[in-house]
């Protein structure tokens, strides 16, 4: 991935009468942006070539637009791009999750059928840990019950209307929210996911009294069984719809005022990437924007290294994220849900079901607050300092030591750098805050320091072997892929917990989420909902379905610009036996579905199953609660090109310093490498520090490294 000069390339010399006019054609361009809690991440690669250019900036919390058209701006500026060239951005952003998190969204009202007022706090009528007699429930709905109406109106689970809705009731309670002042409008039915009507006319009604009032119907959002989730998802939806929509509004327009063309994706939480039209629409769809495309580096890094079984391992300055890939597919699923209280305990958090790539996240990253808790003992994050303060070796304000402070001291992290020297780190403030912490816990600064990356390294370990335990997985199978700012200081110690011996580091390490944006396809997924036994199916209705749905599907692959005759439709169904009360999604063949089709149906289940649980329940029935169909276009031509040229002459090794090493017990002299000095094919053992511009890789004693082909350090942990 080299990083060299671009410009315009010379492609012919035209003769016009006595003078001779130069034509250029501009290069293409490809911009991926990654806004994170601390840092925003910007990549441009050329098309034609592979040359890849890279940016790292902090975030501005304040408008996390500034900084991705700042990192645009002076990427393009630095090296010497024309803004025009750039023919697509893709971004990734977490907004929408901090939005729900913070409550920093729309004054969200709901309309909703008679009785079903309180279906928010009523949830799943259970609690998520019935032992705990300190149980703390999750936070308030986001929409008040002050702000929720009820309207006369009934469908059955058939979609039959059994009481038409009353349009009076319905107006009325329009006019009562907008009077309320409601910003967002949330619009839910029962059973409206086998009838939409009458949440189309309360829209319609809608338009009457609010033209421009922000909506949401759970017939467009989420068109699913499963009344609670729906209507938690369609509420979120609506929260987050003002903020989404303003916020693409002025980055489009800062895109143009800066002269860049391209139109605007955006990575959706599933892997795949949809318009501006299509996420303003849907925002909760982007709720785990930013770590999708992490896991789809790692995807393609592994393919790249033939490493069919990959742990995404995403360190940045907020929080760390994990992924298990199998032969290059990560894991989606629906299940999913927003500011747990505690991290591994379904219920504690905010349900929202749409596709997302099957990840855990924690509070865990470079800016993650040291504290003491109640019992006097050490806590790290979930806390962050983000971006503003930040660390206190930022020198921003910050006062509480955090992770980052902490790597600094232990000498992990060279102070004139930090982001290839753009920014210097405070080391003395640094210290001065371990020393404040370790005076009301009795330690020394560095057993603080050693303290608190211990505490972070356990907290990440113990998130991936929950995570693996959870999906029946053995984390002996997997290599270890670290990137993010922080990942790589961390990954050899997060490994040695989890007994890997295996773990890839890639070159520009701390911006490859941005680089994963540049590999994922435009994509949508779909679902309707028809609850049958399989011996009951109504086929041709579920040929009508998929119909409907391919029809929609089409339309929006069409405005992303995909060709319809490289569309790729992929069908699935959410199968259970009779009684239980989850199910699984299994592959289906995208064939017209007839009584013959049900023996391929039978397998898929089976197959996915035992994948899954290892055996089956023979002579036990079947139904099938939902319909899926995932749609995208082919993906971009990606390829992270070995390098042209020989790494510069002379020793890569470029220093020495006191680092510390928990197999050591002390300080200990580490060699320390310019990463971009190191040859292909280049050996090394541990102790090892590796300096790049956007991240450094800290590795043991017990480590033995090699550059392969591609530059990625590939590390193997003796035992």
């Amino acid at each position: 991935m080299a990083q060299d000069q671009l410009g315009p390339r010379l492609v012919s010399v035209v003769a016009c009468g006595s003078s001779e006019l130069l034509r250029l054609e501009l290069p293409r361009l490809r911009c991926g942006v990654d806004i994170g809690g601390t840092f925003t991440d910007v990549v441009i690669v050329e098309e034609a070539t592979g040359r890849l250019h890279i940016h790292k900036l902090l975030t501005t919390p304040d408008d996390p637009s500034h900084a991705a058209i700042e990192g645009i701006a002076a990427l393009l500026r630095r090296q010497g791009l024309p803004p025009e060239a750039v023919t697509t951005v893709i971004h990734g952003t977490t907004l929408v999750t901090n939005t729900l998190i913070e409550r920093k969204g729309a004054k969200a009202g709901l309309v909703t059928t008679r009785g079903f007022r309180d279906i928010l706090e009523i949830g799943r009528e259970k609690r998520y840990d019935i032992y705990d007699i300190f149980l703390e429930m999750p936070k308030p709905p986001l929409a008040p019950r002050s702000l929720r109406r009820e309207v006369t109106e009934r469908v059955d689970n058939e979609g039959r209307v059994v009481t038409p809705l009353s349009a009076d009731e319905a107006r009325e309670a329009l006019q009562e929210l907008v009077e309320n002042g409601v910003e967002a409008l949330a619009i839910c039915f029962i059973h409206s996911f086998m009838n939409p009507s009458h949440e189309r006319q309360v829209a319609a009604l809608l338009k009457e009294v609010s033209p421009e009032l922000p909506y949401s119907l759970s017939s467009e959002v989420l068109p699913e069984i499963r009344e609670y989730e729906r209507t938690s998802t369609t509420v979120a939806n609506a929260y987050v719809k003002p903020v989404v929509t303003r916020y693409l509004d002025r980055l489009e327009t800062a895109l143009r005022k800066l002269g860049v063309p391209a139109e605007l994706f955006l990575m959706l939480s599933s892997g795949g990437t949809g318009t501006c039209a299509t996420a303003s629409q849907f925002p909760v769809r982007l709720v785990e924007s930013g770590p999708a495309a992490g896991a789809l580096a790692a995807t393609l890094i592994g393919g790249l290294t033939g490493t069919p079984r990959v742990l995404s391992f995403d360190m940045g300055g907020t929080t760390a994220k994990t992924c298990l890939i199998e032969d290059g597919v990560p894991a989606v699923t629906t299940d999913f849900e927003v500011d747990r209280v505690y991290q591994h305990k379904k219920g504690s958090g905010l349900p929202v079901r749409v596709p997302v790539i099957g990840m855990v996240e924690i509070g865990a990253g470079g800016g993650s607050l040291a504290r003491i808790d109640a019992m006097g003992l050490l806590k790290v994050g979930p806390q962050s300092a983000g971006a503003a303060p930040g660390p206190i070796c930022y020198d921003r304000g910050g006062t509480e030591p955090t992770v980052t402070d902490a790597d600094l001291v232990l000498g992990y992290l060279n102070p004139d750098y930090f982001l290839g020297g753009r920014m210097r780190l405070d080391a003395g403030g640094a210290r001065r805050g371990m020393e404040e912490l370790g005076a009301r816990l009795g330690l020394d600064w560095r057993r603080v320091a050693q303290g608190i990356s211990d505490v972070v390294n356990e907290n990440m370990a113990n998130m991936v072997r929950v995570h693996a335990a959870e999906r029946g997985r053995d984390l002996q199978q997997y290599t270890l892929i670290a990137f993010g700012g922080s990942g790589p200081v961390h990954a050899y110690e997060v490994a040695k917990k989890l007994g890997l011996s295996r773990v890839i580091l890639p070159l520009a390490a701390g911006v490859t989420s941005a680089v994963g944006l540049l590999g994922a396809p435009p994509a949508f997924d779909l679902v309707r909902s028809h609850v049958t036994r399989l011996d009951d199916l109504d086929w041709e209705r579920v040929n009508a379905l998929f119909q409907e749905m391919e029809t929609e599907a089409i339309h929006l692959l069409r405005g992303a610009g995909v060709v319809e005759t490289e569309m790729i439709l992929e069908r699935s169904g959410d199968f259970r036996y009779i009684g239980q009360g989850y199910e699984v999604t299994a592959p289906l063949p995208r064939t017209r579905m007839a009584p013959e089709t049900r023996v391929a149906l039978i397998a898929a289940f089976e197959a996915e199953y035992t994948r899954l649980y290892q055996r089956l329940t023979p002579g036990a029935k079947l139904e099938v609660l939902n319909w899926r169909l995932r749609a995208r276009g082919p993906k971009p031509a990606l390829s992270l090109a070995p390098p042209s040229t020989p790494a510069p002459a002379g020793s890569a090794q470029k220093g020495v310093r006191p680092a510390y090493f928990p197999e050591v017990g002390a300080f200990v002299d580490c060699p320390v490498y310019d990463r971009y000095r190191l040859a292909v094919g280049q050996r090394f053992g541990g102790p090892a520090i590796v300096e790049e511009r956007e991240s450094t890789a800290v590795l043991g004693p017990r480590a033995r490294i090699e550059v392969d082909a591609y530059l990625n350090l590939r590390v193997t942990i003796e035992r």
